[in-house]
């Protein structure tokens, strides 16, 4: 049951973790952008659960490797990567436009890459603190 619980608290702490630190990336980049508030909020929001599915796969990769603070900033870090990498594939009609889609998704990679790191640290350190007091407490 120990496995078990550590792989679904992983995901869930992925989950809002990733949530939280997305929409917060989000709003501050496009706070003094000049858009209007209510817009930031509905974008924000979107951005938000896209980051809550990113970061249910990045707590589920760190509880079921079992990873570390490190470990857990590299599969948020390759999280990034992918998503990037299935923006370029989908977007681009042929192989001859994966370059300009590859440059053009570095807004991608700038918004994803400090929440995703985040979300893979903090995620082992929750999972690494709420196991160890909830499991091992004599």
């Amino acid at each position: 049951m120990p496995t078990i619980a550590r792989i679904f608290l992983s995901g869930l702490i992925g989950s809002i973790v990733c949530a939280i630190l997305s929409f917060l990336m989000f709003f501050l980049l496009t706070v003094y952008d000049g858009q209007k508030l209510i817009e930031i909020l509905g974008y924000g929001l979107i951005v938000g659960m896209i980051g809550a599915f990113i970061g249910a796969i990045i707590g589920l990769a760190v509880g079921i490797g079992d990873l570390g603070v490190i470990g857990g900033g590299v599969v948020g870090f390759l999280g990034t990567l992918i998503v990037v990498a299935i923006y370029v594939y989908s977007t681009a009609e042929n192989s001859g436009q994966y370059g300009y889609f590859l440059s053009e998704s570095t807004v991608i990679f700038v918004v994803l890459s400090l929440p995703t790191i985040l979300t893979g640290v903090i995620t082992a350190l929750l999972k690494t603190a709420l196991l160890k007091k909830k499991i091992y407490k004599p």
